[in-house]
C-alpha cells in the first residue's frame, strides 16, 4: 500500500525538534502532530527558512521569498506556492493551524487536487469574526473568511471556539484539546520555585500580575521564562523583575528547558487576556503541577478540578496563597490532573480521532 502524505504548513517546526527557545504555541503544537503522523507510518512535510533534509523523520521543503513577495505582492504568488507544494508533497492530507490570508489559496488548491484539508483552531479570536489576529489590508481577513465558508473539516481546541466557528460560519468541528506526544520522564525533581509564568511577552499576557504576585509573597520564590514578541515590553518586564528579590527572570527557554523548569515547580500561572489551549498547561500537568488561570479552555480547569481560575490580581494572590498553603488541595489537584490527562490530550487518541474526521 502508498505511504501516506501529509503536509504541515507552518515554518519552525524544525526550530521545535532542534530545541530553539524561539518558537510559539502552533510551532510545538504542529511538531507534536507531526512526530505523531510520523509515528503512525506517514510521510511527514513541512516547511523551512533553512537548508534542512530531514528531521526526526519529518521532511522540510526550504522556502524563501519570492520576488512578488518582497514587492508587497505575496496575494498572487500565494496560489502559485500553493499548487506547488501539494504537487511536490502528493499530499493526501493537509493540516493548517491558525489564522491567516494564504489559507484562501490553500484551500482552493485542495478543493481543485481533491486533497483533505483540515483547519485548526489556535487563538480564540480564529473565529471571531473581524478579530482575527491578521495584519495588514481588510482583504486578509476577506480572503480568510471566504476559505472558512467552503473548508469541511476543523479542529477546535475548545468549546468557546467551536460556538464560534457555528456562530459566524456555520460549521461544526471536532473538538481536540491540545495534544502532548513527548516520550519523557515526567517527574517532579523537587520544588525550586512556588509559581512560574512562561510565556512570550506581549502585553496582553500580563505579566505585570505576576511580577506584583512575587512582591506581595517575598516567603516564596517564583520565576518568569518566556521570548520577545513585543520588544519594548519584554525590556520593561524584565527590568521591573530584576528589582524584585524573590523573583528569577529566566527569558526564552527551549521546550525542554520549559520541561525542567516546570518538574521543579509547584504551580503555573496564567495570567492572559484570552489564550486557545496553552501548551505551557500541558507541560505542566505532565508533570501534575496545577494551574492559576485567567483562562478556562471548554471549562475544564474548573471542571476537572486542575487548579484555579481568577479574573483580576487580587483573585490571584488569594488563589496561589489558597493552594501552597492547602497540602491537602494541592495533592487533590494533583490526583486530579493523573485521572485527567491522558483521556484528553494523549497524541495516538488524537490522531485516530483525525482519522474519524476525514472518513466523514
Amino acid at each position: 500500500m502508498e505511504q501516506k502524505s501529509i503536509l504541515l504548513y507552518c515554518f519552525g517546526i524544525d526550530d521545535v525538534l532542534q530545541g530553539s527557545p524561539n518558537v510559539a504555541g502552533i510551532q510545538v503544537q504542529m511538531s507534536f502532530w507531526a512526530r505523531t503522523f510520523v509515528k503512525q507510518g506517514w510521510r511527514v512535510y513541512s516547511f523551512s527558512n533553512k537548508q534542512y533534509g530531514i528531521i526526526e523523520g519529518v521532511e522540510f521543503i526550504h522556502k524563501t521569498g519570492s520576488w512578488l513577495g518582497r514587492h508587497g505582492l505575496s496575494i498572487i504568488q500565494e496560489p502559485f506556492d500553493a499548487i506547488k507544494n501539494i504537487k511536490q508533497t502528493k499530499a493526501n492530507l493537509v493540516f493548517v493551524r491558525g489564522a491567516r490570508r494564504d489559507l484562501f489559496a490553500i484551500e482552493r488548491t485542495c478543493k481543485l487536487s481533491k486533497v483533505k484539508l483540515i483547519f485548526l483552531g489556535a487563538s480564540d479570536r480564529d473565529f471571531e469574526q473581524g478579530n482575527e489576529l491578521i495584519l495588514g489590508a481588510g482583504i486578509n481577513k476577506k480572503l480568510y473568511h471566504k476559505a472558512l465558508h467552503s473548508i469541511n473539516h476543523f479542529i477546535t481546541q475548545n468549546q468557546y471556539q467551536s460556538d464560534n466557528l457555528n456562530k459566524y460560519y456555520g460549521k461544526q468541528s471536532m473538538i481536540i484539546p491540545n495534544i502532548w506526544a513527548i516520550d519523557d520522564n515526567t517527574q517532579q525533581k523537587g520544588q525550586k520555585y512556588a509559581a512560574v509564568w512562561v510565556a512570550n511577552l506581549r502585553r496582553l499576557k500580563r505579566a505585570e500580575w505576576f511580577i506584583n504576585l512575587a512582591k506581595k509573597l517575598p516567603q516564596f520564590r517564583f520565576a518568569i521564562a518566556g521570548g520577545v514578541n513585543e520588544q519594548d515590553y519584554y525590556d520593561a518586564m524584565r527590568e521591573e523583575a530584576e528589582k524584585v528579590d524573590n523573583l528569577d527572570f529566566l527569558g526564552p527557554l527551549p521546550l525542554v528547558g520549559v520541561n525542567e523548569l516546570l518538574s521543579t515547580s509547584k504551580l503555573l500561572v496564567c495570567t492572559s487576556e484570552f489564550e486557545g489551549f496553552p501548551n505551557t498547561f500541558l507541560q505542566a500537568w505532565a508533570y501534575n503541577v496545577p494551574v492559576v488561570s485567567t483562562v478556562n479552555p471548554s471549562g475544564y480547569i474548573t471542571e476537572f478540578g486542575l487548579g484555579k481560575i481568577i479574573e483580576d490580581e487580587q483573585q490571584l494572590l488569594f488563589a496561589v496563597r489558597e493552594i501552597l498553603d492547602s497540602d491537602e488541595l494541592y495533592d487533590q489537584c494533583q490526583q486530579n490532573i493523573k485521572n485527567y490527562f491522558t483521556e484528553h490530550h494523549d497524541a495516538d487518541r488524537a490522531y485516530q480521532k483525525v482519522m474519524k474526521l476525514i472518513a466523514e
